[in-house]
């Protein structure tokens, strides 16, 4: 299912697929997207590359196109490469930085960027 807040820039989009279970939130206003796997008890974080991922304004229309969605959730697509982070104080700058609808998604799991 997907959840489009058009007022805060944020769209909900939550996977239920068994063990590959996932939820993802697109951050506009603050230019992230956070995906927290169930399966592996983590949250990776990317920075929205705009060539990449979809405006706003068109990932409503482009949801319903199904080869679209295939494409952006197929499990042979990488996007990003992961960089551990472990700092206490890392930890907290990164809140401030990603914001409160990546906060409560992601607090208490190891991050990857």
């Amino acid at each position: 299912t997907m959840t489009i807040q058009n007022d805060a820039n944020i769209v909900d989009v939550h996977v239920r697929s068994g063990v590959y279970s996932s939820d993802t939130i697109f951050d506009y206003s603050r230019g992230y997207i956070a995906t927290r796997l169930f399966s592996r008890n983590a949250c990776f974080i990317m920075k929205i590359n705009k060539d990449q991922i979809p405006e706003l304004q068109q990932l409503g229309r482009l949801a319903f196109e199904r080869k679209t969605m295939e494409t952006m959730y197929s499990p042979d697509n990488v996007w990003v490469e992961f960089r551990s982070g472990h700092s206490f104080l890392g930890g907290l700058r990164n809140w401030l930085v990603y914001g409160r609808a990546i906060q409560q998604l992601c607090s208490g799991l190891p991050l990857y960027e």
